[in-house]
């Protein structure tokens, strides 16, 4: 690679992973801020989507290959790394350029997961950067990070609006950033964002109410489950979406109490998930082993077939039953 001194403000490749896109979105913010500060962004920025139709890979390289204009470096951003219509682009196309990048782009690839054992994934690690986006994972990071969100829009927590705010969304980052966004809308000029304002504008979120009742399943606490999955009925849920979130979070646990050792670090590797999420899953599976869980899906699929027709119970009374056999 020339000398210029580009690669002193970015490396020519990047991949960028992570599951929440509002990390990628941030670690690329800051990526084009590098690459792009020296001269019109107009000239010097192409973007592309292997995940799309009609995306053609030569294009990518192409551009790739394309000299800056009026500046010294020029960034091309490639999304859908991770989807199957990319394999072709990785395969073959990309290691060839990566054997003789040009030194004045800085390629940025995307991914929600890659297989880091793939040859063109260590050949980034080994003349670029492979940046792991992983978000906070503790409470006290989490909130943490939700109080800088609101810092970088001129606002800041009042009493209790955090801890209201990861009540009613959890830990999930794109779906706090988007709570984040539209509680700065809501009070406007005002500065605090209160617990109130968190209860306003987001406390009726239907998917904290599932995740809600998963969480109090795992924890085999009976009256809440049944009070949660009432209150679904009552705000319209449908039912097979419920059973369906249910299997799924059985079936989360049965894969976790099948990790040796059964530790957050392990369940977190095998499941790919958050850590908090992660941590969370443990404590449940701990509450059964595996011939319960097994029972639990048993109890589930013959929901299911209640569900679709093999019962003449209503509904709502299919599933106050699953749930009393699953908490029993």
């Amino acid at each position: 690679m020339a000398s210029s001194g580009t690669e002193a403000l970015a490396p020519p490749v990047v991949l960028l992973v992570g599951s929440e896109a509002t990390l990628r979105a941030a670690a690329l913010a800051e990526l084009r801020e590098r690459v792009l500060a020296g001269g019109p962004p107009d000239f010097n920025e192409d973007r592309f989507d292997l995940a799309a139709g009609g995306t053609d890979p030569s294009e990518i390289l192409l551009a790739a290959r394309t000299l800056p204009v009026m500046a010294p470096l020029r960034l091309v951003h490639v999304r859908g790394v991770g989807d199957r219509r990319a394999a072709r682009f990785l395969d073959n196309q990309l290691p060839e350029y990566l054997q003789d990048p040009v030194p004045t782009t800085c390629l940025v690839l995307e991914a929600e997961r890659v297989d880091k054992r793939q040859r063109w994934v260590k050949q980034v690690a080994k003349i670029g950067e492979l940046r792991d986006c992983k978000g906070p994972s503790r409470p006290a990071e989490l909130r943490g990070w939700i109080e800088s969100r609101l810092a970088s829009s001129g606002k800041r927590a009042g009493s209790g609006a955090t801890a209201a705010l990861l009540d009613a969304v959890g830990s999930d980052l794109d779906r706090l950033a988007m709570e984040i966004d539209k509680l700065c809308l809501f009070v406007g000029e005002r500065a605090e964002v209160s617990a109130d304002d968190v209860a306003e504008v987001t406390g009726d979120l239907r998917p904290r109410a599932l995740y809600e009742l998963t969480d109090a399943i795992g924890a085999r606490q009976l009256p809440a489950a049944l009070r949660l999955a009432n209150q679904l009925f009552d705000q319209g849920d449908m039912p097979l979406a419920m059973l369906g979130a249910l299997a799924n979070h059985f079936r989360r646990l049965l894969r976790a109490r099948e990790c040796r050792p059964l530790e957050a670090r392990e369940v977190q590797r095998r499941l790919a998930i958050h850590p908090y999420a992660a941590r969370k899953l443990v404590e449940q599976a701990r509450r059964f082993d595996l011939r319960r869980l097994r029972g639990c899906l048993a109890a589930v699929r013959r929901a299911d077939e209640a569900l679709k027709g093999g019962s003449s119970l209503p509904p709502r009374l299919a599933i106050e039953r699953l749930v009393l056999a699953v908490c029993a």
